[in-house]
């Protein structure tokens, strides 16, 4: 009950409405000054509401009929016999425009406003998830540069350990020293290479 007062309270039906359209009669329509020049089938009609109406008027004129049983009675009297359906409709929304006007702006500028926080809430999700895409990639290159400096460190650990092992035989040949000696700083060379363009990566 308090939900379907707060919405008829949204689309402009209250207490003030109901006390203005009681002065309203099959006279007021009929000598209203607006010709009735639309075509009887040019607009369709869903649930007596004719739907060239705007989106905020089509609603009122539904609440309007089912909750104030004066707008209603007129409208059975009036339509189609004596009027079309348009004219009953803009000649009401004339007369009660001045107590229904400003709910149909807050209306408007109700959905402007969802509307732009939709707008501005997508955005920020994207903007975090770019974001948080950025810090894992950031995350997962930093992760990598480690483990990258960590093999190095490793290659090069291996290497000098393995150079100052007594384990290795010296059969005396100078040649094989000198072709050892050769590769090894070649070896040690590259290693180091590797090593600290991993650091700078």
């Amino acid at each position: 009950m308090v939900e379907q007062e707060k919405e008829l309270e949204s689309f402009g039906i209250n207490e003030e409405l109901r006390d203005f359209v009681k002065g309203i009669t099959l006279s007021t329509f009929q000598d209203f000054p607006l010709p009735d020049d639309s075509p009887m089938s040019d607009v369709p009609t869903i649930s007596n509401v004719r739907q060239d109406l705007t989106e905020w008027q089509e609603k009122h004129a539904k609440l309007v009929l089912s909750t104030v049983k004066e707008i209603s009675k007129l409208r059975f009297e009036l339509c189609p016999r004596v009027m079309r359906e348009r004219k009953f409709w803009r000649i009401y929304f004339l007369l009660v425009n001045s107590h229904v006007a400003p709910y149909e702006k807050w209306y408007i500028e109700d959905i402007e406003r969802k509307t732009a926080e939709k707008i501005r809430d997508k955005k920020m999700k994207e903007s975090s998830n770019i974001e948080m895409t950025s810090q894992q990639q950031a995350k997962e290159s930093k992760q990598h540069n480690k483990t990258s400096a960590s093999f190095v460190e490793q290659d090069l650990d291996v290497f000098l350990l393995g150079g100052d092992s007594d384990e290795c035989p010296d059969d005396g040949d100078e040649g094989f020293d000198d072709f050892g000696s050769v590769s090894t700083v070649l070896f040690m060379d590259s290693v180091l290479f590797h090593f600290f363009i991993g650091l700078l990566v």
